[in-house]
């Protein structure tokens, strides 16, 4: 279900956001963490089954959420956003 595995995503996000603060730096994650790594494929795999079979308006709204989930840089932004153009022109 996305809403359940978006809300243990945004939990396990909380928890490192809180501990990056207080600064415990031995609470940080790794790739080993698979709790965090669970809920992450989990949500990324039921947004892209979603989005793959949305109408192009809804998937629009989605694509901000697949970025963040991915970690998309400014650098992979400007390459999605240009491509974009590129496809809605009419030339």
């Amino acid at each position: 279900d996305l809403k359940e595995s978006f809300r243990l995503y945004r939990k396990k996000a909380k928890e490192i956001f809180l501990a990056q603060q207080q600064g415990e730096t031995g609470f940080m994650p790794s790739l080993h963490d698979s709790g965090a790594e669970v809920a992450k494929i989990s949500y990324l795999k039921n947004l892209m089954v979603n989005y793959l079979s949305a109408d192009p308006a809804v998937r629009e709204h989605m694509e901000p959420a697949i970025g963040t989930v991915l970690n998309f840089t400014d650098e992979d932004l400007k390459k999605v956003k240009k491509q974009k153009e590129q496809n809605e022109s009419w030339f």
